[in-house]
């Protein structure tokens, strides 16, 4: 896949293409469902299929004073649209320059992109003080447009605020049912108290994050490790582990069949499905019970989720 990083005042020289345009955080099921689109339609003009996002998030730029979090850092977009079999991904610089610009010029823009047909979802909103919708699209001549419709699970539209509210409150399982594969989080493996390992014989990695990610509701979580291309069913614990009446917040991963030092490696750490909270327990022999009921607990959600573990095998293989 190709990556091109854009100033709309010095466009590169492209080729035409069908393209799907965003913001693209957390490339939830609604996110994929404009991807899918875009490369059918791809596929039948015989054209690159490319995906068009913004850096830094608008928000950033308006609001420089607010802590803007996001479910998905620029470079696991680009990991995961390349995985997803898109030819080209644009990122176009997100400056007051650019947002300045009205509906024809943006128009021009995609256009002198080389878009010959755009997708987008049916709220998608751009140019100056967001008076472009899907009716300016479908109006304007120079590319074809469709216009993805909202995708919905039993409750309403599956959003990116939705799944980040999700996180926040440790609903990871909920997350990965809109996500449609279980959410990461990327680090340093670092050193601990290595009590894992001295105290309760169960080893853990703990992650320094590499990058700002939303980080769930501490307690302990069935999951994933990605570690140089193999995945391991893991067992996560976020939080100041209450027994040894830590501070410092931190997060801890045991994969279960693992055997190798860790440390100074690069983990990716997936969320699959809330196990229970932190606890406090009255000893070592307490706590060593719980975390073996846990490492069971991890199997077996695993493999009750077996759809969730499945499609992020897929998309992050």
């Amino acid at each position: 896949m190709q990556v091109y990083t854009i100033d709309h005042n010095a466009l590169p020289r492209l080729e035409d293409s069908v393209a799907c345009i965003g913001f693209f955080d957390g490339f939830h099921k609604g996110h994929q469902a404009l991807v899918k689109t875009c490369k059918q339609e791809a596929k039948k003009r015989g054209l690159l299929s490319a995906i068009i996002t913004f850096d830094p998030d608008p928000w950033v730029l308006f609001y420089p004073t607010r802590v803007i979090e996001h479910i998905t850092p620029l470079e696991d977009k680009i990991e995961l649209a390349g995985h997803m079999g898109i030819d080209a991904f644009y990122i176009l610089k997100f400056t007051r320059d650019f947002a300045s610009l009205d509906t024809s010029q943006f128009h021009a823009l995609l256009s002198n992109l080389h878009v010959k047909s755009l997708v987008c979802g049916f709220d998608f909103r751009y140019a100056i003080k967001n008076e472009g919708n899907t009716d300016t699209l479908l109006k304007q001549d120079l590319f074809s447009v469709h216009v993805v419709d909202a995708i919905l699970d039993p409750i309403e539209k599956i959003s990116s605020t939705r799944i980040e509210t999700a996180l926040k409150e440790g609903r990871v399982f909920d997350a990965a049912q809109m996500l449609g594969y279980g959410y990461s989080i990327e680090g340093i493996v670092e050193h601990g108290y290595h009590r894992g390992t001295s105290l309760l014989q169960i080893p853990t990695a703990n992650l320094k994050l590499s990058r700002e990610f939303i980080v769930p509701y501490g307690g302990v979580y069935a999951g994933l490790s990605h570690y140089k291309g193999a995945f391991y069913p893991t067992m996560i614990n976020i939080g100041t582990n209450p027994t040894f009446k830590n501070k410092n917040m931190s997060i801890e991963a045991h994969l279960i069949s693992f055997y190798g030092d860790l440390y100074g490696q690069t983990l990716r750490l997936f969320f699959i499905d809330r196990i229970r909270p932190e606890q406090r327990f009255d000893g070592i022999d307490a706590l060593k019970s719980q975390l073996h009921h846990d490492i069971d607990e991890t199997l077996s959600l695993l493999q009750k989720q077996k759809e969730v573990v499945e499609n992020t095998y897929r998309l992050w293989g």
